[in-house]
């Protein structure tokens, strides 16, 4: 602190004043300066936790984004292969109307079924436009920027054991890591209470002037003493309970913790049983059916209607099939967010 004073200024004469300046600074006896920039620094590292979580939830939804576009791509596949499949019910239809075998219907009815795939694909090439300019801006790059090819490969091994991922979980969340710096910073945080009631000393120095004397100097120290001991008091309980509730604040983010990985990992599992299902049963399976029933009504053993009904059952199994894979891929995001490491897989 720097203090000016006039001390005496006569109001009547021309003697001039005392006056006096001063220079004053404070010299803490605790280690109260010391806890003050722990607790700080403490704050500055949940603060830098915190980015890493923002960074972990952009990298999710670019993720998403990105799940989303190949999700397009693999239904046009689909639709694809369902519109060659059923340009070829047309031709038998076409083949059987001319040997005077068929009808007019069944050309019309198989024709539609070719109209409505092929408006189906062109809507998710109108979707893929909207795919497109979302994951381009989850990665902050321009919306019409064209993208390069999709490539999504699911892990082939199971996930590990909850308790490694747990413990991954625990070293890798920077959730945790900002409630374990809010609990050092509250602990420092006691420590500049309980230094109130250590004196704080003082030294002052300055020039002076007096009228009869000339100038000279001043010299002042002091120490402060801390009296009302029963609000000191009430000053660190406080900062006591604000300790508690770090501690449990951290406790509770490990339980959750914890449960998310559980949780996530239980779901990795169970997609992976409808992706295995979906490609190793029922996609062959109604492929073989299509096949079987095409076969029987270009020999007039079977209708229409039963081969219109095999391919939607098998449109439907690939589409099944796609969604598993999608659901599963979801699902490894979900727990690579939950042990602190948004990737399809574990490493």
């Amino acid at each position: 602190m720097v203090m000016g004073s006039i001390d005496h200024l006569p109001f009547k004469g021309a003697m001039g004043a005392d006056w006096s300046v001063m220079v004053q600074q404070e010299f803490p006896l605790s280690g109260i300066l010391g806890a003050h920039r722990r607790a700080a620094e403490a704050d500055a590292k949940a603060v830098a936790s915190n980015v890493s979580t923002v960074s972990l939830d952009v990298e999710l939804e670019s993720l998403t984004a990105f799940l989303m576009r190949v999700e397009i791509d693999r239904m046009g596949t689909v639709v694809d292969e369902q519109v060659t499949i059923s340009l070829q019910v047309l031709g038998v239809t076409r083949a059987r109307l001319a040997g005077g075998e068929g009808s007019a219907a069944e050309v019309i009815r198989a024709e539609a079924d070719v109209a409505r795939l092929e408006g189906q694909r062109k809507q998710l090439d109108a979707e893929a436009v909207g795919a497109n300019a979302m994951l381009n801006a989850a990665l902050a790059r321009p919306t019409a920027g064209a993208l390069p090819p999709l490539e999504m490969t699911l892990p082939i091994a199971e996930p590990p054991p909850v308790a490694k991922l747990v413990a991954l979980a625990l070293e890798r969340r920077p959730e945790l890591a900002t409630m374990k710096s809010y609990a050092v910073a509250a602990n420092e945080k006691v420590s500049v209470m309980d230094a109130m009631y250590t004196p704080m000393a003082f030294a002052r120095a300055g020039i002076a002037y007096r009228m009869d004397t000339g100038y000279g100097g001043m010299l002042l120290f002091g120490i402060s003493i801390p009296l009302w001991r029963e609000k000191l008091a009430a000053g660190v309980d406080e900062a006591k309970s604000m300790v508690a509730m770090a501690d449990a604040d951290v406790a509770a983010m490990a339980k959750m913790i914890e449960g998310d990985v559980a949780v996530a990992r239980a779901r990795v599992m169970a997609a992976r049983v409808r992706v295995a299902t979906s490609h190793d049963k029922v996609v062959p399976l109604s492929k073989k059916a299509v096949e079987l029933t095409v076969i029987n009504y270009a020999s007039g053993e079977s209708s229409l209607v039963a081969v219109l009904d095999a391919t939607r059952m098998l449109r439907e199994a690939r589409m099944e099939e796609i969604a598993a894979e999608l659901a599963t891929a979801r699902a490894w995001a979900a727990l690579g967010r939950a042990i602190g490491a948004v990737k399809l897989g574990i490493t």
